[in-house]
């Protein structure tokens, strides 16, 4: 299974706001095996989100932001324009608008405009809902303690074969392990290097082929450790 995460926001575009959505989300799909093609930032633009969506090629698609009741929040307008439905007064999204609002606004209702026919996923952390279209376009709220509360309720639906990460830490330089670590990508193609320099080096070697991986670990390691 493969994924992109769609980041909606003006205030991502501009510095305001630190995207933290993605960071975390990639990390639970990498987690439950699930390959993250592409994280994409854009604008608060119905036609531009719809037009993202359009072009999204992924067995799943994760959208994270503009689900609130003011006007610059254009996220279901956006995801109804691609998925070619109207958007529809949800009863069961009307309920999580009301389970987290006291006397709510009629302002606040908004948010249970979702596109006709989505499935409701409940915000155990806030009042916007967040919803499923087609059964593959998941759309969150960007508040990030809503995400971390809303994706474990769909998180069983999101399956891949986990990678196999194993890690090597040198203190040399990296230029002066440069010729043995491009061997090693030569000699194993089933494994995915990088290479993080810090204070020291860290080398990252991933596979769905854990034999390949231990394999690469020792022979790197024999070259590249004192």
């Amino acid at each position: 299974m493969d994924a992109i995460v769609i980041c909606v926001g003006d205030e991502l575009l501009t510095g305001d706001i630190q995207d933290l959505n993605s960071t975390w989300l990639a990390r639970q799909l990498f987690d439950l095996g699930v390959d993250l093609k592409r994280i994409t930032v854009i604008p608060d633009v119905p036609d531009v989100i719809a037009a993202e969506l359009t072009d999204a090629r992924a067995d799943v698609v994760i959208v994270t932001g503009g689900l609130g009741p003011t006007h610059d929040d254009v996220t279901r307008q956006g995801v109804a324009r691609a998925a070619g439905v109207p958007l529809a007064r949800s009863e069961e999204a009307r309920k999580v608008v009301e389970a987290r609002c006291r006397n709510p606004a009629p302002a606040a209702y908004v948010m249970a405009d979702i596109p006709e026919g989505a499935e409701v996923v409940p915000n155990p952390a806030g009042a916007a809902p967040g919803f499923v279209v087609d059964g593959r376009i998941f759309v969150f709220p960007g508040v990030p303690s809503e995400l971390k509360a809303m994706f474990p309720l769909v998180a069983g639906r999101f399956k891949g074969d986990k990678m196999v990460v194993e890690w090597l830490i040198t203190k040399r330089k990296e230029s002066d392990i440069v010729a043995p670590l491009n061997e090693a990508v030569g000699l194993f193609p089933q494994v995915s290097f990088g290479s993080y320099p810090s204070d020291v080096v860290k080398i990252k070697m991933k596979s769905r082929d854990r034999e390949a991986v231990m394999q690469a670990k020792d022979w790197l390691a024999a070259r590249i450790l004192d």
